[in-house]
C-alpha cells in the first residue's frame, strides 16, 4: 500500500464524515423541529419513549443528536431521567439503519444489481444539486441535502474500498486483522476509532466500505462494533459538560446501556465457545449486508434486555453521579404528595402547604444566588440557579396538579382560601425563579463580555436591588409566618420599585447618549431592569393572596383596588420612596 493509497483512504474517510454530517444536518433541517416537540410530548410511558428514540434516531440518523436533544430536555427540567432512559435505549437501534442503507448498493440482491453503487452515486448527486441549488422552498433545499449527503457517502465507500484493495495480498495486515480476533483487542479499537469519528453510524459503515476489498471474518467484526457502540459515546458526554447533574445522568445512560451490551455478549458468548466450540458462521467472510445484520442483531436483543432495567441504569447513574444531601432534600416535600392523602382534605392541604413552603424557600433562595453573580461571578453558581429554576417547575407542575385533585372534593370555606392560596401564590414562586434564571444569564454575559458599569450605574442597580432583596423577604416571610404586617408593606414597596426602574433607566439612557455607558452595557442594564420589576410585581401577588385570605368575603378587584387609598399604604410608600427612590444619585 503505497502513499497514493494512504491519501486516498484518508480522503474516503473524510468524505464518509463530511456526507454523514451533510445528510444528518439535512434530515434534522426537515425534520428536527418536529423531532424535538415529538420527544417531548410523548416521552411517557417508558416502553412509547423507547420506540420514540427508535423512530426520531432513523429519521435523523443520529443516536448522538436524539440523545443531546433529550439532554437538553432533561437540563431545562421538562423531562425526568426515568423519562429519558427508554428514549436513549431506543436511540441505539435506530442508529443501526445507516447500516441497511449502505448494504444495499453493495449487496447481490436484485436491488443491488439493479442500482450499483456508481449509478446510485450519480443518481443522488444530480438530484440533490438540482434541488438544492434551483429550488426556494427550504424542505426541498434539505431533501436535497439529504440526497448530497448519501452520495457523498457511497463515493466515500468506494474510496476506502478502492485504496484498501491492495491490503488483500497483505499478510502483515492480515495479521495485524487477526489480532482483533482478540475481543479485548478488538473492543479497545473500536473504541478508538468510533471516539476519533464521533459516530457508531460511521464506525460501522466504515467497517462495512473495508469488508468490500480486504476479507474480514465476522470473529474480527464483532469486537469492532461493540468497541463502536462504546467508543460513539463520546459526543454525547462532551454535551454534558457544563449541565446540571440530572443531565449528566442522561448522558451516562448512553455509556451505560453500550457497556451493559458488550457485557451481555460477552455472556452469552463465552459458556457457547467453552461448549461447543465457537459458532461456525464467525469464520465467515463479512459482508456489508452481515456486518448490519449483525450491528442491528446486537442493538435490538441488547436493549430489549436492558429495557426492564431502566430503573437498574437509573440507579446507577445515581451511584455514579451522587446527589447532593440538598438535592434529596428538596425533593423530599413534593415526594411527600400522597395521592392516598386525597380522600383526607386537611391532610392533603397540610401537606400540600409544607411543599409550598419549601418550594418559597428554593425561590428566594434562588433569586439571591442569582443577584450575587452580577458581581461575583461564578459557573458553578450558575449551574446551580438552573438546577433550582427546574427544581422549581417540578414543583409547580406536581404540586398544581395535586392541589387540583384536593379541589374535587367538597372542603369548607377556609379549605377552599387555603388551597386557592396555594395555587395562586406556586405560579408566583415559579416565575420569581425564572426571572432567576434571566438574571444570572445576565450575569454571564455580563462576566463573558468583560462588561463594567459605570460608578453611577453600578450605584443605582446596587439600590435597586437591595430594594428587590427586601421585597422578596418580606413577600416570603409574609406567606410563611401568615402575617399581615409584612403582607401589607409589600404593594407599596413594589410601586416604589416600579418608580426607581423608570428613573434609572431614564438615568442609564442619558449615559449612553452621552458615550459614558457602551450600547451593550445599556441593553443588558435594561434587561436587568426589566427582571427585576418583574420580580416585584410577583411579591406583590404574593402579598396580596395573604392579604386576601384574611378577607375571604371581599371581592379580590376591588380589594385590590382599595388597598392604595388607606394610610398605612400611604405611609409605607412614603417611606419606602424616601429610603430608596430619592435616594437614587443624579447624573454628573
Amino acid at each position: 500500500m503505497d502513499l497514493a493509497h494512504i491519501i486516498s483512504l484518508i480522503g474516503g474517510v473524510a468524505f464518509f464524515l463530511f456526507g454523514m454530517e451533510t445528510m444528518g444536518n439535512g434530515l434534522k433541517s426537515l425534520a428536527g423541529n418536529r423531532m424535538e416537540g415529538i420527544l417531548f410530548r410523548l416521552s411517557s410511558p417508558a416502553i412509547k419513549g423507547f420506540f420514540l428514540g427508535i423512530l426520531v434516531t432513523a429519521v435523523i440518523q443520529s443516536s448522538g443528536a436524539t440523545t443531546v436533544m433529550v439532554i437538553s430536555f432533561v437540563s431545562a427540567g421538562m423531562m425526568t431521567l426515568t423519562q429519558a432512559v427508554p428514549i436513549v435505549l431506543g436511540t441505539n437501534i435506530g442508529t443501526t439503519m445507516t447500516g441497511w442503507i449502505l448494504s444495499i448498493s453493495g449487496s447481490e440482491s436484485i436491488a443491488g444489481q439493479l442500482l450499483s453503487t456508481e449509478v446510485l452515486i450519480a443518481v443522488f448527486a444530480t438530484i440533490g444539486a438540482l434541488l438544492y441549488m434551483f429550488t426556494n422552498k427550504n424542505s426541498t433545499k434539505s431533501i436535497g441535502l439529504v440526497l448530497l449527503g448519501l452520495s457523498t457517502i457511497l463515493l466515500s465507500m468506494s474510496l476506502i474500498s478502492d485504496s484498501v484493495d491492495p491490503l488483500k495480498e497483505n499478510e502483515a495486515f492480515q495479521n495485524i486483522l487477526l489480532l482483533f480476533e482478540n475481543p479485548i483487542l478488538g473492543v479497545l479499537a473500536g473504541i478508538f476509532v468510533a471516539a476519533i469519528i464521533q459516530s457508531c453510524s460511521a464506525g460501522v459503515g466504515i467497517l462495512q466500505a473495508l469488508c468490500t476489498s480486504v476479507v474480514i471474518p465476522y470473529s474480527v467484526c464483532l469486537p469492532l462494533i461493540l468497541g463502536i457502540k462504546i467508543g460513539a459515546s463520546s459526543p454525547v458526554l462532551i454535551a454534558m459538560v457544563g449541565k446540571n447533574k440530572n443531565s449528566k445522568r442522561t448522558a451516562l445512560v448512553y455509556l451505560i446501556a453500550n457497556v451493559l451490551t458488550a457485557l451481555l455478549v460477552a455472556i452469552v458468548l463465552v459458556p457457547i465457545n467453552a461448549i461447543v466450540g465457537g459458532l461456525s458462521f464467525m469464520n465467515e467472510t463479512a459482508t456489508t449486508t452481515g456486518i448490519a445484520l449483525m450491528n442491528s442483531a446486537i442493538s435490538i436483543v441488547g436493549m430489549i434486555v436492558l429495557l426492564p432495567m431502566s430503573k437498574l441504569i437509573e440507579k446507577i447513574c445515581y451511584i455514579l453521579i451522587k446527589p447532593d444531601p440538598s438535592e434529596s432534600e428538596d425533593l423530599a416535600e413534593i415526594d411527600s404528595l400522597d395521592e392516598n392523602l386525597l380522600d383526607y382534605v386537611p391532610a392533603a392541604i397540610e401537606v400540600s402547604r409544607k411543599a409550598a413552603l419549601k418550594m418559597c424557600d428554593i425561590a428566594r433562595k434562588n433569586i439571591f444566588r442569582a443577584i450575587r453573580l452580577i458581581t461575583e461571578y461564578d459557573k458553578s453558581k450558575y449551574q446551580k440557579v438552573a438546577e433550582k429554576e427546574s427544581l422549581c417547575d417540578k414543583y409547580e407542575d406536581k404540586l398544581g396538579n395535586y392541589l387540583v385533585k384536593i379541589g374535587k372534593n367538597v372542603m369548607d370555606e377556609k379549605q377552599q382560601a387555603i388551597s386557592s392560596e396555594l395555587l395562586s401564590v406556586i405560579g408566583d414562586f415559579e416565575r420569581i425563579s425564572d426571572h432567576a434564571a434571566n438574571i444570572a444569564e445576565n450575569a454571564e454575559e455580563i462576566h463573558d463580555k468583560k462588561i463594567v458599569f459605570s460608578d453611577e450605574a453600578a450605584e443605582e442597580l446596587q439600590l435597586l436591588t437591595d430594594a428587590v432583596s427586601e421585597i422578596i423577604n418580606l413577600a416570603s416571610s409574609a406567606f410563611v409566618e401568615r402575617r399581615r404586617d409584612l403582607a401589607v408593606k409589600v404593594e407599596p414597596l413594589e410601586e416604589t420599585i416600579d418608580e426607581m426602574s423608570k428613573v434609572i433607566k431614564n438615568n442609564h439612557i442619558e449615559r449612553v447618549q452621552s458615550g459614558a455607558c457602551t450600547i451593550v452595557t445599556g441593553f443588558v442594564y435594561s434587561d436587568l431592569l426589566t427582571n427585576f420589576e418583574r420580580v416585584a410585581d410577583h411579591c406583590s401577588n404574593i402579598a396580596l393572596s395573604v392579604l386576601h385570605s384574611y378577607d375571604l368575603n371581599a371581592e379580590g378587584h376591588t380589594y385590590v383596588a382599595q388597598i392604595p387609598e388607606s394610610p398605612e399604604f400611604r405611609q409605607n410608600l412614603e417611606d419606602y420612596r424616601k429610603k430608596y427612590l430619592f435616594t437614587i444619585p443624579k447624573n454628573k
